[in-house]
């Protein structure tokens, strides 16, 4: 009989093995849960963040910046050519500026032969000059300053590519265009804020 206590008491003790055994089995079943809350909640964050980066998002500042598509597709009118006129606009700060355009980017192939915007920029009496050849992208978004690229000025030292075989500003602008175009075709402009 006191084997067969003893075997009961075994069988006591397997039982009790198997109660503690439980626990960590459920434990890792929780961990499991969890490591998975995690990535779906990481990979939440991240598209968040990727759709800011495509679609646009707020800075340190405030201010709300595009993608390169973004930009392309919140633009009504990108061209290329030679500033030809620069004079005051009205009473204000407001400067209207044509450029006699060689190549049109959007509308793709445009027929417009003159772009002009205006642009109420601290300096743009001295930067737009009469005769200096540019790339500019005019904003469907009233009262925002063109996006420009001038010849002469250095290329931005910005590592996507585009700068390592930029002669100047405008080359660098102009490789920039032609690499969002594609991305930017059948994007809806949702406005920068």
């Amino acid at each position: 009989m006191v084997v067969h206590e003893q075997s009961e008491g075994m069988r006591d003790a397997s039982a009790k093995q198997a109660d503690r055994a439980e626990p960590p089995r459920r434990r890792r079943l929780w961990a499991a849960a969890a490591v998975t809350v995690l990535v779906l909640g990481g990979l939440a964050a991240g598209a968040l963040l990727a759709m800011d980066d495509d679609g646009g998002g707020a800075d340190g500042d405030g201010a709300v910046s595009l993608s390169a598509e973004g930009t392309v597709a919140c633009a009504s009118s990108i061209a290329e050519g030679r500033v030809s006129q620069v004079a005051p606009e009205g009473d204000g700060d407001r400067v209207r500026v044509a450029l006699d355009v060689d190549r049109s980017y959007k509308p793709a192939g445009g027929s417009e032969t003159r772009l002009s915007f205006t642009t109420s920029e601290p300096d743009a009496e001295t930067y737009y000059k009469v005769g200096v050849r540019m790339l500019v992208l005019v904003s469907s978004q009233e009262g925002e300053a063109p996006t420009t690229y001038r010849a002469g000025d250095p290329a931005p030292s910005e590592a996507d590519g585009t700068s390592a075989e930029a002669n100047d500003r405008l080359d660098w602008g102009r490789a920039w265009v032609e690499k969002a175009l594609p991305g930017a075709q059948g994007l809806k402009c949702s406005g920068r804020g």
